[in-house]
């Protein structure tokens, strides 16, 4: 009887040391799969973010260009008025060259009042001053 028993616990052993195995070989299995998936996903995640890097580089690249023009632009925009400062400065005393050419080519009082805005006393100045006398 006391060699049954121990066949008996022989068996019962095999049998829980085979159901372990068992166990053992489908957690393994299921670790297998489980990690096949999670390297996949990594596979995918480290793509997407090898594209997302690189679109990162390209938008960094465009907004380094674009940084770049509206430089140029903001200095070509002071170039532009610091020379309308000084045309304007240049300006002011145009209007009577204008009318001392007017006056010159035959032009009267009235004409620069009206195309030249000078007041009367102005153009009358200017129409004294510039109005070619015929020798006589």
């Amino acid at each position: 009887m006391n060699l049954e028993l121990n066949w008996m616990a022989v068996a019962a052993g095999a049998a829980v040391v085979s159901l372990s195995v068992i166990g053992l070989a489908v957690i393994a299995a299921r670790a297998s799969l489980r990690a096949r998936r999670i390297a996949r996903k990594l596979e995918l995640m480290d793509s997407e973010f090898r594209s997302l890097r690189d679109e990162v580089a390209a938008a960094t690249g465009i907004g380094v260009r674009v940084g770049e023009r509206l430089r140029r632009l903001d200095q070509v925009c002071s170039q532009m008025g610091d020379r309308l400062g000084q045309l304007e400065l240049r300006g002011e005393g145009r209007p009577y060259d204008q009318a001392i050419a007017l006056v010159k080519g035959g032009g009267d009082a009235d004409g620069l009042v009206a195309n030249f805005g000078l007041s009367r006393g102005e153009a009358d100045l200017v129409t004294l001053l510039h109005t070619r006398r015929k020798a006589g």
